[in-house]
């Protein structure tokens, strides 16, 4: 199975459809102690993006944690999560409220990287987790050191 990442795009950081996707990361930093959430270098305003990693038949298999102004500043941030693959943990990610399990990666502390559905048990969410590390590590393996050759990957 390859992947490539693609760009969500919303009309703001307050499109009903941003702000859910963000809810999924703070719950995970809510309901795992020690998880911090990745900082924004400043306030959002206008339209913004995030990434998400997508296999060959269009399915999606994970999403990043944050929302970027401009795909320039995701980009930098792909190549930098390309470059640091193997400082990666897996984790599931558990939460009281839903009776399913996601997974989410961690470098540190910092949570880079989230699951786009639910699995029914934490074996099933990390071996997904896994399978997402596997695709980003290929990813890196096929050159992904410039944000040229980053952008050619999501093409």
């Amino acid at each position: 199975m390859t992947a490539h990442f693609l760009f969500a795009r919303f009309h703001s950081p307050d499109q009903r459809a941003a702000v859910d996707w963000l809810r999924s990361a703070h719950d995970i930093v809510a309901d795992h102690t020690g998880v911090r959430a990745p900082q924004n270098d400043g306030p959002l305003t206008g339209p913004v993006l995030a990434w998400r990693l997508v296999s060959d038949n269009q399915r999606e298999i994970a999403r990043g944690c944050r929302l970027y102004p401009h795909e320039r500043a995701a980009l930098t941030d792909i190549g930098l999560l390309l470059k640091s693959q193997s400082e990666f943990e897996v984790r599931a990610a558990t939460a009281a409220r839903v009776r399913s399990t996601g997974w989410f990666v961690t470098r540190g502390e910092e949570l880079v990287m989230m699951s786009a559905r639910r699995y029914e048990n934490r074996s099933a969410a990390r071996k997904a987790g896994a399978l997402a590390l596997r695709l980003v590590g290929e990813l890196a393996a096929a050159g992904g050191d410039s944000t040229r050759d980053i952008a050619e990957l999501m093409s």
